[in-house]
C-alpha cells in the first residue's frame, strides 16, 4: 500500500484561542506522521480499500511567542507526562464536492482519547498529498482547564486548522 510521510518542514498546526481581551493564536511546525492509501487516477483516495492515517504533534512544539504564555499551557498539558498529541484515523467518507471528505479520529491529548469528525479538503498532485481541515474542540473534554487570570479568560472552545503537506515514499 502506498505511504505518505508527512513533511515537517511544510505541515502546520494553528489554534486559534478564545480570550475576552484579545485573539490570541498559537503555531506548531513538529506534526509528523504517515498516511497510508490506495489513490486511484485522478489522484482521490480509495476509500473502498484499507487505508490509514497516524499523527503525532510533541506539546512543546506549540508556541505562542510568549513565553510565559507558553509555560502555563505546558503546566495545564503536564507536558512531562503527556509530551505528544496523537490522532489516528478510523474511517473516512467522500462528500459532495471535488477533494471534499469527512475524516473521523480518535484524539489523544492530555491522557484523554475522543472521537472527532471533521471535513478535509485532500487532494493528490503526482506524489503529493495535501489535506486541509478545521475543527473546533473543546480542551475540557479532554482534562485540560482554560487559564482564568483576575479579568483574562480563555475559553474552552479552541479552533484548530491544519495544513498537511505528506510526500510518497518510494
Amino acid at each position: 500500500m502506498p505511504r505518505f510521510r508527512v513533511n515537517t518542514a511544510q505541515s502546520t498546526v494553528k489554534v486559534g484561542l478564545r480570550v475576552n481581551l484579545h485573539p490570541s493564536h498559537i503555531n506548531a511546525n513538529a506534526l509528523s506522521g504517515t498516511i497510508e492509501c490506495e489513490v486511484d487516477e485522478q489522484g482521490k483516495p480509495r476509500l473502498d480499500q484499507p487505508y490509514s492515517a497516524a499523527l503525532t504533534l510533541p506539546v512543546e512544539a506549540i508556541k505562542s511567542g510568549n513565553g510565559m504564555q507558553d509555560r502555563e499551557m505546558r503546566r495545564r498539558f503536564d507536558v512531562s507526562r503527556f509530551p505528544t498529541i496523537t490522532a489516528t484515523v478510523t474511517h473516512g467518507e467522500t462528500l459532495e464536492g471535488e477533494g471534499h471528505y469527512r475524516a473521523t479520529a480518535q484524539l489523544t491529548m492530555h491522557g484523554v482519547t475522543k472521537e472527532i469528525a471533521g471535513d478535509i479538503q485532500l487532494s493528490v498532485d503526482g506524489t503529493t498529498m495535501t489535506i486541509d481541515g478545521q475543527q473546533v474542540i473543546n480542551v475540557k473534554e479532554f482534562g485540560i482547564d482554560p487559564p482564568r487570570l483576575i479579568i483574562l479568560k480563555v475559553e474552552p472552545d479552541v479552533d484548530l486548522q491544519v495544513h498537511i503537506v505528506a510526500e510518497l515514499q518510494q
